[in-house]
């Protein structure tokens, strides 16, 4: 059986509501925690039942609730975390970060951090080992179980903003070939992730845009970073764009917050003649 501390903010918000209802049809405290527990499997106490329908307790007065429906914001942040964000879980602390180099990057994440009621704080952090990068972080649990959920219910999500999921994601894998002399030129983002790039190919398809997925590097291909010898644990895939009319799409419908990537990509097109 459940306890409270498991649910995600929506879960917990529908079961105060059912809660009450239940009240409103004249069932005593006791039903209402014995209903709970056969329909829903979930352990709530009597006390906590009585405090939730008179109103003298709500499990959201401590920390800001964040708007969790689908939404551009959200499903920016949905791209972004199967990109370069991560979650953490530390004790008692439940976190959403993002680390990187671009500035505009970071702060356009912090503005859609706070779109769904966030309050991200930002920095930079100097790294000896790699190179430093910009950062912004988000203290809360909703968020994190929200993003913990099987990924088909962030897909759905995904699914119904399109052009801001994989804004987002690209704003994190996607990188800009050329090359000048053979005049060949693609957009591509990796993931280790299939699944992952398939949506991306099929809400790119939904919006006119052609892209191949590639097995980029097999499981157990060394690879060195930093001087140091590794392996790749897992199969790392690659998605391109490059027919000219799908990349010229991808630039004005949905592009790069980061502004070297989008002139860079602006320049390459008018050079083509196709801007």
């Amino acid at each position: 059986m459940r306890k409270l501390k498991e649910l995600h903010q929506e879960e917990l918000e529908g079961l105060i509501h059912y809660v009450c209802e239940l009240r409103e049809k004249g069932l005593s405290y006791s039903s209402i925690t014995s209903t709970i527990a056969k329909e829903k499997d979930i352990k709530v106490s009597k006390a906590t039942v009585l405090r939730w329908c008179k109103g003298l307790h709500s499990p959201f007065n401590k920390t800001k609730a964040l708007n969790l429906h689908p939404s551009s914001a959200l499903a920016y942040i949905i791209g972004v975390y199967f990109g370069d964000g991560s979650i953490l879980a530390t004790g008692y602390k439940y976190r959403f970060r993002l680390k990187a180099i671009d500035k505009e990057f970071v702060e356009k994440s912090a503005e859609y951090l706070r779109k769904i009621g966030a309050n991200p704080t930002r920095g930079y952090e100097e790294n000896k080992s790699r190179s430093d990068r910009w950062y912004v972080e988000v203290a809360s649990k909703s968020l994190y179980k929200f993003l913990k959920q099987p990924k088909e219910k962030l897909f759905d999500v995904a699914r119904e903003y399109p052009e801001e999921f994989l804004k987002g994601f690209f704003d994190s894998e996607g990188t800009i070939s050329w090359n000048r002399k053979h005049q060949s030129l693609f957009i591509s983002a990796s993931n280790y992730d299939l699944e992952v790039l398939e949506l991306c190919r099929e809400l790119l398809g939904t919006i006119g845009i052609y892209s191949k997925i590639y097995l980029s590097k097999k499981a157990g291909t060394p690879v060195k970073i930093r001087g140091e010898k590794y392996q790749y644990r897992q199969n790392f895939y690659e998605i391109r764009i490059y027919r000219r009319d799908s990349i010229v799409k991808f630039y004005s419908q949905i592009g790069f917050t980061i502004t070297r990537k989008q002139e860079k990509l602006k320049s390459i097109l008018q050079e083509l003649g196709k801007i």
